[in-house]
This record gives structure tokens, sequence and C-alpha cells, in this order.
């Protein structure tokens, strides 16, 4: 992309890429930290928060910016169109209602995983600080070192970790990552308490894991699993 002399992008939309982007990892915004992120002049920042603002792809409460109805309706339409989220949803809620514990659902895209879905109950959303579209390395979880391993060709492999403290508790994961098909790899999680997962755990979710494969007509064999703590 073409860019000014201070690295700026020179086109507008990608400008508006580059404002819209620390919307990943912040719900409210506003125009002086959305310029200090973005380096771009407040003048230029407020004068395309506002045509955002206008279109529906942000709204405004106070001095505060949060992405839009637009936005998450997009966001909703192409998460419900995506191939791999499709075929996954149904097991993972059953996931979730068998062992009690968090899913999800992540892909890899580069030395990134990046997160499609989350499925959990109170505990995974005041414990676990991830959500579907959020992107995290891939070196940093369980589900991102299966990915990993899957690409560059790991033996197939169930391997859990345990770690981290939650009040006290520690925190249980596990993670299957399996072919997707269309050259794209994916991964399965569970996560919870350490010691309220039950036994069957592990079975159900190397089972979910082939049967998502198998929906997405990819080989159905477990690939790889395994890693750091979620």
């Amino acid at each position: 992309m073409p860019t000014t002399n201070d690295n700026h992008p020179q086109t507008v939309m990608g400008r508006v890429l580059l404002l819209l982007e620390p919307f990943r990892e912040s719900a409210g915004l506003t125009l002086t930290e959305l310029a200090a992120r973005t380096g771009l002049p407040r003048s230029s920042a407020h004068r395309m928060l506002l045509q955002l603002v206008g279109v529906g792809w942000l709204r405004r409460h106070g001095a505060t910016y949060h992405l839009g109805p637009k936005m998450v309706e997009l966001g909703s339409l192409a998460q419900n169109y995506d191939r791999v989220h499709r075929a996954a949803v149904a097991a993972m809620y059953q996931l979730h209602r068998r062992t009690g514990s968090a899913v999800h659902l992540a892909v890899l895209e580069g030395d990134e995983l990046l997160y499609l879905e989350k499925i959990g109950g109170r505990w995974a959303a005041a414990v676990l600080p991830t959500h579907a579209g959020q992107r995290r390395s891939a070196r940093e979880t369980t589900d991102g070192a299966a990915l990993l391993a899957c690409r560059d060709g790991g033996a197939p492999a169930v391997r859990e970790h345990v770690a981290g403290q939650d009040r006290g508790e520690p925190v249980h994961c596990v993670a299957v990552a399996f072919n997707a098909g269309h050259g794209e790899i994916a991964a399965l999680s569970l996560t919870g308490p350490a010691g309220r997962m039950p036994e069957s755990a592990v079975r159900d979710l190397v089972a979910a894991a082939g049967l998502v494969a198998a929906r997405l007509g990819a080989p159905s064999g477990l690939l790889a699993a395994g890693g750091p703590s979620a």
C-alpha cells in the first residue's frame, strides 16, 4: 500500500482501516486515544470518525467511540457464512453441555491464531480474556501450539496442560488441531478449572474434531494437540 513520508497510509481505505484496527483490543476509545494509537493527526482522525459514525460503522457515546451497528451486522454475517464456523458451532455447543468447559474454535493465520467462536458460561466470561475475532500469537496458547504442530507436520498427539491460577484454582486446557480443508487448519479446545473437567473430555473433544473435519470434507484423523496454557 502506498504510504506518505511519515509512514501513514496514503489511501482513504488505508487510513480507515488504520483507525478501526485499535478496536480489536478495546471496546471503546476516545479521539485522543485513537490519534495516539494510529499516529494520525487529531483533525484527520476526527473528520474520519464523524464520517464513520454517519454511515453506522462507529457510534459515539459522549467522548468515546465504539463499533457501530453496521460493523456488528457485517461481522455477524461473515461469521455466519464462514464454512469452518458453520461446520463446528453445533459440536461446540454439545461439547460445552457435556463437559461444562469453555469451548474455543480457532484457525491459524501465519504465526497468529484467530478465534472464530467462544462458547462458555459465567466462568469463561469472568476468567478467560478471549473473544471471537481476537488474534493472539500462536505460541502463547494451547490452541496455537496445536495449530503450529499441525502446520509443521507434528505427530498425532493429545497433550493436556494445567497452568495459571484463578483465585487459587489452576486452569486446565486441551486442544486438538485438525485439517479443515481448502488449505486451512482449525483447532477446537476445552478450557476449565482443573479438577472439574470430566474424564471423558479429551475423548469427546477428539470425536468432535473428527466430526467437524468430516463435515468440512477433510480427513478426520487427529493431527496434533497440546502446548502452553490458554
